[in-house]
């Protein structure tokens, strides 16, 4: 049986006044990354900053199914992070993450001395578009549920490389550096993505990519892979596959696109896994489309193969409104071969930056689970999502 509800507003009350109170902090700061310290040290050039983003969900409306939980709040992301570049070749990053309990985020070193750049450490695999985008530009501040079957972070060494128009990127990552280090999935992993811009103009682009990654787990411990409702609030509309006991290894492989002309912003990409031995396919896709309706644009890293966020043009400490843009976005994600769910969402935001730091969104999810073995059923759930960082 549907049941409707309405958040009551004591919920919404206190994140306005957190929110007020953090945007006359925040409006002072110059720059997203505060400069803790930069100078000459034993003869050699350093600076050092530092980074906080704290991310709050807050419900304020659902018409849920039998079998699906919400949550009222939920403070997804509490991050904090250091940076270190050192003598202009080296970059030391540290970060964590501490919402609901501590855990490593970022610990890697890299050298910049060489037109490859070599990276050693926990870092984001270079693997799909979507994990690519950092959470705080996003379109949509959820991940896709198809990039879920992806990785995210591993322990390992890469490279990365760009020429005028294209970029790659690859790595070699472990599953025995322990759990704290290990990423969504601990596994071994070969992980590669390459990106290019074959049209380039004034008033925008064309960029398509791809990406492979050969992934075994521990001897025995299978493959499942996982879904998400795309909203942190939502429980029980997240699709999974099987636990398939026959194999634990597997490949992936991606196919991107993305096109922006002037504000406006189409992306999409298909996300494949194949098991070995014959085991089952499972896929996904997903399309996104974004529109800046006061004009600003996202800027674009060739080196990455990936996006920036809104820099308001006239944020509201000089008198402005901010900038103000419109997203949407369709997912699928099929887990069904050999007996797992399907699930689908639909996704609509508005976003609101009035400085750089901060973002302001109120968005509408409607999520669709076929269960294996079981009756489907939808979830419909708008929600306020603000973001702070320093």
């Amino acid at each position: 049986m549907a049941r409707h509800r309405w958040t009551p507003m004591k919920h919404l009350g206190r994140l306005c006044i957190l929110s007020a109170g953090v945007l006359l902090c925040l409006w002072s700061i110059p720059s997203p990354a505060l400069e803790l310290a930069k100078g000459d040290m034993f003869g050699e050039f350093y600076d050092l900053r530092g980074y906080a983003r704290i991310e709050e969900d807050i419900l304020l409306a659902r018409h849920t199914a039998d079998g699906t939980r919400t949550e009222s709040t939920n403070l997804r992301r509490a991050r904090l992070g250091f940076g270190l570049r050192w003598r202009n070749d080296w970059v030391f990053h540290l970060a964590g993450n501490f919402a609901h309990h501590s855990s490593l985020r970022d610990l890697w070193t890299e050298y910049r001395g060489w037109p490859v750049r070599i990276e050693v450490g926990r870092f984001l695999e270079p693997f799909s578009l979507g994990e690519s985008i950092a959470p705080s530009d996003r379109l949509l501040t959820s991940l896709p549920s198809p990039a879920e079957l992806g990785p995210d972070y591993g322990f390992g060494i890469g490279f990365n490389y760009r020429g005028s128009t294209w970029g790659l990127a690859g790595g070699a990552f472990t599953r025995h550096a322990g759990p704290s280090l290990s990423g969504r999935y601990a596994e071994d992993a070969l992980t590669a993505r390459g990106t290019w811009r074959p049209l380039v103009g004034e008033d925008g682009y064309l960029h398509v990519g791809v990406s492979g990654s050969l992934r075994r787990g521990q001897a025995g411990s299978g493959v499942q892979l996982f879904g998400t409702s795309e909203s942190s609030l939502m429980r029980g509309m997240s699709p999974r596959s099987v636990l398939e006991t026959l194999t634990d290894r597997y490949r992936l492989i991606a196919e991107e696109t993305l096109m922006r002309l002037g504000p406006i912003i189409v992306l999409g990409e298909m996300i494949q896994a194949q098991l070995a031995d014959g085991g089952p396919t499972w896929h996904g896709e997903y399309a996104e489309f974004g529109w800046c309706i006061t004009g600003e644009q996202r800027s674009y890293s060739t080196r990455y193969g990936t996006i920036g966020g809104i820099s308001p043009n006239r944020p509201v400490e000089l008198g402005g409104l901010g900038a103000w843009e419109v997203a949407v976005r369709w997912s699928k994600t099929d887990l069904s071969d050999g007996g797992g769910d399907r699930g689908q969402v639909r996704s609509f935001a508005l976003n609101w930056y009035p400085t750089d730091p901060v973002r302001i969104s109120v968005s509408l999810h409607r999520a669709h689970l076929e269960p294996f073995g079981g009756s489907s059923r939808e979830t419909t759930l708008g929600q306020l999502q603000v973001q702070l960082g320093l």
